[in-house]
């Protein structure tokens, strides 16, 4: 680790981060997967794939306030239908769709291995912590509350509320002013090489990319090279707590 400016504080992201999405998701998937008899011919892969690609456009589009986010739920199941070549569901589908995913998501909502534990000793070693996430404010804090992590960080700062979206800047800026930090004595710990690593070099903070199927203990964005850890307890090691 780089000791010219000794980190400070460090922000997470939520989903696929502090929050185990993939579990989630796939359970939900699941439960949708034994309602449509369409469905069971495809593999729960290829399912899970679809529909990770139908909320990414999802994320590209709310945001940017282009259209309400009912409107862009409605879509993103949609296009799950329309991307596996099936018919275009009616929004009472939609709606009957919903009502089969939500209770099996929400029921299996989870922090990922370690990272309760990890917050804890940040703390306890005087880190300031903050959780920067897309998406709205009531959804991803009631989330960052059932998976039990809401508490152990300082500040909690989502898109919904600054009115951008990583891997603008702005936002990123917008929690290192909250925090009372310099970018070069931040680390952002996320899984998105576009939102969080990228967007986080961008505005000068450091960056982890928290990867658990990534091969390598690192990767090289915008020239630099970037830790990466499989398991959130990884994490202490990078800022020299045993």
């Amino acid at each position: 680790m780089d000791n010219t400016s000794t980190p400070k504080a460090i922000v997470f992201n939520l989903d696929n981060t502090l929050f185990d999405y993939q579990h989630s998701l796939r359970c939900a998937i699941s439960a949708v997967r034994s309602r449509y008899p369409e469905l069971t011919s495809k593999t729960p892969d290829e399912l899970v794939a679809k529909y990770d690609v139908a909320l990414q456009k999802l994320y590209d589009t709310y945001p940017r306030n282009e259209i309400t986010y009912e409107q862009a739920d409605v879509n993103k199941i949609q296009t799950f239908f329309t991307d596996l070549g099936l018919a275009k569901p009616s929004l009472e589908k939609v709606e009957e769709f919903r009502s089969v995913y939500k209770p099996a998501y929400r029921e299996a909502r989870r922090a990922t291995p370690g990272s309760i534990e990890t917050l804890t000793k940040l703390r306890d070693h005087g880190y300031s912590l903050a959780i920067l996430t897309n998406g709205q404010i009531e959804d991803q804090t009631e989330k960052a509350e059932f998976i039990g992590v809401r508490h152990l960080v300082h500040h909690f700062v989502t898109s919904e509320e600054v009115g951008y979206a990583k891997p603008d800047p702005r936002i990123f800026h917008h929690v290192l002013d909250r925090l009372g930090t310099s970018a070069d004595a931040t680390y952002m710990v996320g899984d998105s090489l576009s939102s969080d690593i990228e967007g986080a070099l961008d505005a000068g903070m450091r960056a982890v990319l928290y990867s658990p199927l990534a091969q390598g203990s690192e990767c090289l964005i915008f020239k630099q090279k970037v830790p990466v850890v499989h398991h959130m307890s990884q994490l202490l090691e990078h800022v020299g707590i045993t």
